[in-house]
């Protein structure tokens, strides 16, 4: 008795951006998974957090505000700083641990480290850029309202910053695999970036000689340029772009060197 054997259909073999496009698919849906899996409130829970922190401030400094930020309402100023630095801090801290957190992903050959960075610092781009509408939004709703004629400058802002993080995320990734204990620094150095990157005051507070090492910082020119965007009447005469993208450029080659030199080690120990 003869088998009949089912007919033959050939292989379709996918192509290079269609396999990337799945790989990122399958990433970000994991991502999605564990930044919000755990929290009841899910996606919400990225504006609370800043909402809580800026109504801290609020309360800190509510007697002094109008006196710390001339033409510029406070919160406004809280919101256009916190939001693009927690962006940039959550794509860095978050790459620390992305090799040890996809090991069954990275397991496939068609997913690579690089991927698992694309995928983490798209998530944070959206859920913050998002975070930022909404609560621009929610204080036009108390009458402050920001102004919308600069939109391509906050944009591109966001987009130069986006890029700085990237770069940032891939040094990252190589330090959290080879680092060890040097990983737990790092929060430090995040912590004393805060406070020197004009988050929660306006820099021009601050007396010679020490403003001007402040603007060897080079969040400082991304983020002031998005509040006088968002408020021409804020100053900004301090602000020079190009040097804010000379580190850009630097940081992403120095982290596309650093993977490079790195990647066999992490393909290794999969």
């Amino acid at each position: 008795m003869s088998v009949q054997l089912p007919p033959y259909r050939p292989i379709k073999h996918r192509s290079g951006l269609k396999v990337m496009g799945a790989a990122f698919h399958a990433l970000l849906m994991r991502e999605l998974q564990t930044r919000f899996g755990g929290y009841r409130l899910g996606y919400l829970w990225a504006p609370l957090e800043v909402l809580f922190q800026v109504l801290i401030f609020l309360v800190i400094f509510g007697a002094i505000r109008e006196r710390l930020v001339p033409g510029m309402d406070f919160s406004l100023f809280l919101v256009a700083g916190m939001v693009p630095f927690r962006m940039f801090q959550k794509i860095a801290t978050r790459a620390l641990g992305a090799v040890d957190a996809n090991k069954g992903l990275l397991m496939y050959r068609s997913i690579k480290h690089i991927d698992v960075i694309i995928a983490r610092s798209f998530l944070e781009l959206v859920i913050y850029f998002f975070t930022s509408i909404l609560l621009l939004a929610g204080l036009a709703f108390f009458d402050i309202y920001a102004n919308l004629e600069n939109l391509h400058i906050v944009l591109f802002c966001w987009i130069t910053l986006f890029i700085f993080s990237f770069g940032v995320a891939l040094i990252m990734m190589v330090i959290g695999y080879y680092g060890g204990e040097i990983s737990k620094v790092i929060t430090i150095f995040f912590t004393i970036l805060y406070f020197t990157s004009g988050i929660i005051y306006p820099i021009h507070i601050i007396p010679e000689p020490y403003f001007s090492y402040l603007l060897y910082n080079p969040f400082i020119h991304n983020i002031e340029l998005i509040r006088h965007a968002l408020a021409p009447n804020y100053p900004a005469y301090h602000i020079d772009m190009g040097y804010f993208l000379k580190w850009m450029f630097a940081v992403n080659f120095l982290g596309l060197l650093l993977y490079k030199y790195a990647e066999r080690d992490m393909i290794r120990s999969r």
